[in-house]
């Protein structure tokens, strides 16, 4: 008789920090898939793929007796985003929404963004009407409405500015140390306010929520709402690193592609009422963490 194979939670996004977050979490029942393998027991699963010819997706579920689904991929570079529209849908809507059918019958969780509101009046509530200012936030937006649509019971779980522990070193506080460690400075918006995550806190609240099959649209962000120039002074203090490398500019000065909320940021009421025992760690906490980690 061939052995009954474990539960498995499948992690789509393995390889990023969300998604190494989760598998930590997750432990051995996490199912790690990537675009780009870094083990040879992680499937390969690439949202634009998907995205072309979703039949890729047959008998995944069965195959690997996969029990639920989290969508940590996406296409997260917005101003790429910007000047590659069907790449950007590709990742963040019409991939997703394949992976969610295919998952239709199990719990699901699908992470996006405040970039679905046009940060007029921030921070945002789950019932605040989105209106997504660029092409990142409204291929989101999409995401969100479509997974919704062909999976009544699936989690989207929006966060913003996800920071902590990274294999890749790509998120903010790490460009942030290395530009100034590098004796050059670092240019940051004052007018670009939201509420900063730190990526284990996302981690744990998204598999709370899904353990305890809630549905629906949440928001899962930390509780301080600041600005990227205070957050980068914040960061310094604590790193030790000099704030004369900080220049503070307004995002007209930066003439970046896509247009930002500005007054972004989650509200986390609801999240704190049904999971009253979850932290959600303040930016100073969670750079202190970030710092215990990788020193």
């Amino acid at each position: 008789m061939t052995p009954t194979q474990p539960n498995r939670a499948l992690i789509v996004g393995a390889s990023g920090q969300l998604g190494t977050a989760l598998i930590a979490q997750l432990g051995d029942t996490a199912l790690p898939a990537a675009r780009r393998q870094l083990d040879p027991s992680w499937l390969r699963l690439d949202l634009e793929e998907i995205a072309a010819t979703p039949s890729l997706l047959d008998g995944l579920i069965a195959q690997h007796n996969i029990t639920a689904v989290y969508c940590a991929a996406g296409a997260t570079d917005v101003e790429r985003c910007e000047s590659d529209p069907a790449w950007a849908a590709a990742a963040n809507h019409l991939g997703p929404l394949a992976l969610a059918r295919a998952a239709h019958n199990i719990p699901f969780a699908f992470f996006s963004t405040d970039y679905v509101f046009d940060g007029h009046a921030g921070p945002y509530a789950e019932n605040d009407t989105p209106n997504a200012l660029s092409v990142y936030g409204q291929t989101k937006l999409d995401g969100e409405r479509a997974i919704l649509d062909a999976h009544p019971n699936a989690l989207v779980l929006r966060t913003t500015t996800v920071y902590g522990p990274d294999p890749q070193s790509k998120n903010f506080l790490y460009t942030l140390s290395r530009v100034i460690n590098a004796g050059n400075t670092m240019r940051v918006p004052t007018d670009q306010l939201a509420t900063p995550t730190y990526v284990d806190d996302l981690a744990t609240a998204a598999i709370a929520l899904l353990n305890e099959h809630h549905t629906g649209i949440f928001h899962l962000a930390g509780p301080s709402f600041l600005s990227r120039y205070d957050f980068s002074l914040l960061a310094c203090e604590i790193l030790g690193l000099p704030t004369s490398h900080v220049q503070p500019l307004t995002t007209p000065e930066l003439n970046q592609k896509a247009a930002r909320p500005l007054l972004g940021g989650l509200r986390i009421e609801k999240l704190r009422a049904i999971l009253p025992n979850i932290t959600m760690r303040s930016p100073t906490a969670g750079i202190q963490s970030w710092r215990a980690v990788t020193a």
